[in-house]
């Protein structure tokens, strides 16, 4: 948003006290203060939108709405990218042709090793820690905790919500079984951490009371899944991703 400058007040000033320099100056210096202080005010707004806030400004939104980077859970080794790593009971296993709990991949000796130029006691800056909950899911944590206070319950609205905080490509179905409980079956494509925070409340807001018998998550390739009479983003016809029961 533009904000009006001194000089645009200054033109305000009628005919007979324009070319007045004393009267000039002193709307100048009177405006001018407001004007910064309106700028400002307008840069804290804009700082600490959720759409671009970043860092501390965005862990102050979170500590409003009631949502923190710590979780109430440890998140699986997949979704924190971890590397798990053989302990000396799991190495004496793998010696012993015990089977152990994870697999050990033997690697082929590198070729011309020794001629090789190697970089040691330097690490980039791209290697250091970075947090589990970044600002990106971060933020996306905070919108659907606004979305949880103030949502009426109502299903529709519920849908208009989601399209806001999701893109297009993953979408989500409720099945309302009119005895206080529902289904909901997520669609598209969602990172193993997303899909722990929505199976540990983190996104769908659920009313106080209200039970979820089902949630699933199905991948569609970005096709909509097959169903009759339907025709949008998420249901349509023969051409759709045909959903299949994988029988173990």
């Amino acid at each position: 948003m533009n904000m009006p400058d001194k000089e645009y007040y200054r033109n305000l000033i009628t005919s007979e006290y324009r070319l007045a320099p004393h009267f000039n100056a002193m709307v100048r210096g009177m405006v001018d203060y407001n004007c910064k202080l309106d700028r400002f005010i307008l840069k804290m707004v804009e700082h600490f939108d959720v759409a671009s806030a970043t860092g501390d400004q965005l862990d102050i939104l979170g500590d409003c709405v009631g949502v923190s980077r710590n979780l109430d859970f440890e998140p699986t080794p997949v979704a924190t990218g971890s590397i798990i790593c053989p302990g000396p009971e799991d190495m004496e296993k793998d010696n012993e042709a015990v089977e152990s709990e994870l697999t050990t991949y033997k690697t082929p000796a590198p070729v011309n090793v020794a001629e090789t130029d190697t970089v040691q006691g330097w690490a980039p800056a791209d290697m250091q820690d970075t947090p589990l909950i970044t600002d990106d899911i971060y933020r996306r944590m905070i919108m659907a905790k606004i979305i949880q206070n103030v949502w009426k319950g109502n299903v529709l609205e519920l849908y208009e919500m989601w399209d806001a905080l999701f893109p297009e490509n993953q979408g989500l179905q409720i099945q309302d079984l009119q005895d206080m409980s529902f289904n909901i079956v997520l669609i598209g494509n969602f990172s193993q951490l997303l899909q722990e925070l929505i199976l540990h409340g983190y996104i769908i807001p659920k009313p106080e009371g209200v039970r979820i018998n089902m949630l699933s998550f199905i991948s569609n390739d970005g096709r909509p899944i097959f169903a009759y009479k339907y025709n949008n983003l998420n249901w349509s016809g023969y051409k759709s991703h045909w959903i299949q029961i994988k029988k173990e």
